[in-house]
C-alpha cells in the first residue's frame, strides 16, 4: 500500500515592486533543513542560495533569483516563511550605547516590514549633454554577488546590469543582456560625476525594512533601530 500524499495549501501575495500576484505554499521540512544547514555554516553565500532554492521551488518557478528584484525576493521568503513556521521572527536587539550593548529579545511581526521609498527616487538619471539612462533595479542574483562578492570590480558590473535603456536625441538603445561587456565598458568610460549620480539611484532604492524606538532597560538610552538585510530577514 502506498502511502497517502499530504495536501500542501496555496497562498496568494502580491510583490511589492513587480506587483505580480503570486501564489504560493510553505516550505517543506527538506527545504526547512537547507536554511538551518546554511544559517549553521554562517556563509552568506549558503544562505543567499537556500533561499533562492526555496521561494523558486514555493512558488513554482515564477519568482527567481534572475527575475526577481531583491525587494520581491524579501517579501516573498517573509510570505513562505509566515506561512511556514509562523508570522513572527524573533531578534536579538543591541544597546548602541558605548560600553552597554545590553540585548533585548524582540518578536516582530512579518507584517511589520514595510516597503521604505525615498522621495524623488526616479530611474531616469540625466548624464547630461542630453544622455540619459533609465535604471532597473538589481535582481536577487545581482544583490547576491554584491553581498557575497569580496571583489571591489563587482559593482561595476552590477551597475552596467541595471542600466535598462540608454537615451540619446537621435536613439534608445535597450540592454537586452546579450552583450554584457559593451555596457560594461559605457560604465568604465563614464565620468566620476556621472558616476556618482548612478550610485544615487541605488542609494535611494526602496527598502524592505522594520523601524522602531525602545528604551534600553538597562541605561536608559533611547535606541532608533532598524532592520533589514538579507541575513536579517533570512537568518
Amino acid at each position: 500500500m502506498s502511502l497517502p500524499v499530504v495536501a500542501v495549501p496555496r497562498f496568494i501575495t502580491e510583490l511589492p515592486i513587480s506587483k505580480l500576484k503570486v501564489s504560493f505554499r510553505p516550505f517543506l521540512v527538506k527545504e526547512e533543513k537547507s536554511l538551518i544547514m546554511a544559517n549553521e555554516s554562517g556563509e552568506a553565500k549558503d544562505v543567499t542560495n537556500a533561499v533562492t532554492q526555496i521561494v523558486e521551488a514555493c512558488t513554482d518557478g515564477v519568482v527567481t533569483a534572475k527575475n526577481g528584484s531583491m525587494f520581491d525576493m524579501q517579501h516573498m521568503f517573509l510570505q513562505i516563511r509566515a506561512k511556514s513556521i509562523g508570522e513572527t521572527i524573533e531578534f536579538y536587539l543591541v544597546c548602541t550605547k558605548d560600553g552597554c550593548n545590553h540585548k533585548v529579545s524582540r518578536e516582530i511581526n512579518v507584517e511589520e516590514f514595510k516597503l521604505h521609498e525615498t522621495p524623488g527616487h526616479t530611474h531616469v538619471i540625466d548624464l547630461g549633454n542630453g544622455l540619459q539612462v533609465e535604471m532597473r533595479y538589481p535582481n536577487f542574483d545581482m544583490f547576491s554577488r554584491l553581498y557575497e562578492s569580496e571583489e571591489e570590480d563587482v559593482i561595476y558590473d552590477v551597475v552596467a546590469a541595471c542600466i535598462g535603456k540608454i537615451i540619446t536625441p537621435e536613439e534608445v538603445v535597450e540592454n537586452n543582456g546579450e552583450d554584457p561587456t559593451e555596457w560594461r565598458t559605457f560604465v568604465d568610460n563614464l565620468t566620476p560625476e556621472q558616476f556618482a549620480k548612478l550610485e544615487v539611484f541605488f542609494d535611494t532604492m526602496p527598502v524592505l525594512q522594520y523601524n522602531t524606538t525602545y528604551t534600553c532597560e538597562a541605561c536608559q538610552t533611547v535606541n532608533d533601530v532598524t532592520i533589514d538585510g538579507v541575513r536579517n530577514f533570512f537568518g
